[in-house]
């Protein structure tokens, strides 16, 4: 199916008429000469979204040699259950989905906002060279496996977790352009949060003279005592990212990792509202449970976020965290917060408690770490 054919396929006029608008606005592909803060699409040959779809995603050359790589979120395939569910944009109601599963209009335009924005000359990112890995793997970007599963009440098919493939294949390209950066950002939110904690050595390993690294995590931790299995039999990881996951806890498995095999050369960062709502939804699922909102999600979920503070700054003395309260939009039970804030149009002007998120992320690149919102751990 085409994206034009996908577009036509949305029930609603409104939301149809604005996607069309934005299809049109889309950027060009990537030139072999791409001038500079101009974002162009780039379809590395080969890759594909887990629908079987051809991957793409976005880039930008900077002016500064600074890069920013931004992995997106949208979801997840925990098993064979949740694989068979992919969210659609006209999906049926009231029919639970997993994650996105294509790059499908949204690689045209996800992750290039909030701190990858070029747009506000306020931002301290804005010339800066930026490669958004868009998400349409259901992996946590870090899948290469063509996975078969045979659901009861929807059939066979298959989910192609190919993320890790997408992946190294959008900064290898980025690599080309800016070879030798001084300074590397890698960062992303929820599923691209855990992509994150995953990838970070990776990204060392493929810039290995950069000595100037920080990982921003932001809205990524749920307990899970799957993580090993999932990524090793479900999405087949490269065996170095398996071995990492010893615990329930994916994130705080990979940060910890890090910073023993990198030490001081990469700064560690997480951001996450204390009661974050899609977070608990994710929890309550893990847990066995329906996979709705509720005080009792997220009452896990703030336990599991209070362990990994506690954990990371016990074992890590200059991590740097950003906790806020920001309360969900739409979710109004059990007192739940925003999910993601890198990525959003509120990101360069967001304060908790007079801490400004941007002068915050700017300090800790700067090597002046510092935790704010500890105390939300314990309301």
């Amino acid at each position: 199916m085409t994206e034009l054919e996908m577009i036509e396929q949305i029930p609603d006029e409104k939301i149809r008429d604005f996607i069309r608008l934005l299809y049109a606005a889309r950027p060009q592909d990537l030139p072999e000469k791409p001038e500079k803060n101009t974002w162009y699409v780039y379809r590395p040959e080969g890759c594909v979204c887990s629908e079987g779809s051809p991957y793409y995603s976005i880039l930008k050359l900077g002016t500064a040699n600074k890069l920013m790589v931004m992995l997106c979120g949208g979801g997840v395939a925990l098993d064979a259950y949740s694989a068979a569910r992919p969210n659609k944009i006209a999906a049926e109601e009231g029919k639970v989905t997993f994650y996105n599963p294509s790059a499908a209009l949204i690689g045209y335009f996800y992750g290039k906002s909030g701190i990858a924005s070029a747009e506000r000359e306020d931002n301290p990112f804005h010339d800066w060279s930026v490669v958004v890995v868009q998400y349409a793997s259901g992996d946590f970007h870090c899948g290469t496996n063509d996975f078969a599963y045979d659901d009861e009440e929807l059939g066979k098919g298959v989910c192609y977790h190919h993320g890790y493939t997408n992946y190294r294949a959008m900064v290898e390209k980025m690599k080309e352009l800016v070879p030798a950066p001084e300074k590397i950002l890698v960062t992303g939110f929820s599923a691209g949060g855990f992509g994150t904690s995953l990838l970070t050595d990776d990204v060392m390993r493929l810039f290995p003279d950069c000595g100037d690294v920080t990982a921003l995590v932001d809205s990524a931790t749920f307990s899970f005592s799957g993580w090993h299995e999932t990524a090793e039999k479900q999405w087949k990881a490269p065996k170095e990212i398996c071995d990492r996951l010893v615990s329930d806890d994916l994130v705080l498995d990979c940060l910890l990792d890090l910073h023993k095999t990198w030490g001081d050369r990469v700064k560690i960062a997480f951001t996450c509202t204390y009661r974050d709502a899609l977070l608990s939804q994710c929890q309550n699922y893990s847990d066995g449970k329906e996979m709705i909102f509720d005080k009792e999600g997220g009452d896990h979920f703030q336990a599991v976020l209070k362990h990994l503070v506690e954990t990371l700054r016990t074992e890590v003395p200059d991590a740097s965290v950003y906790l806020f309260d920001k309360p969900h939009n739409e979710v109004k039970v059990g007192n739940l917060t925003e999910h993601t804030i890198i990525a959003t149009d509120w990101a360069l002007d967001y304060s908790y408690e007079g801490h400004k998120f941007i002068d915050w992320l700017c300090n800790v690149i700067s090597g002046r770490p510092s935790q704010v919102g500890l105390e939300l751990l314990n309301r």
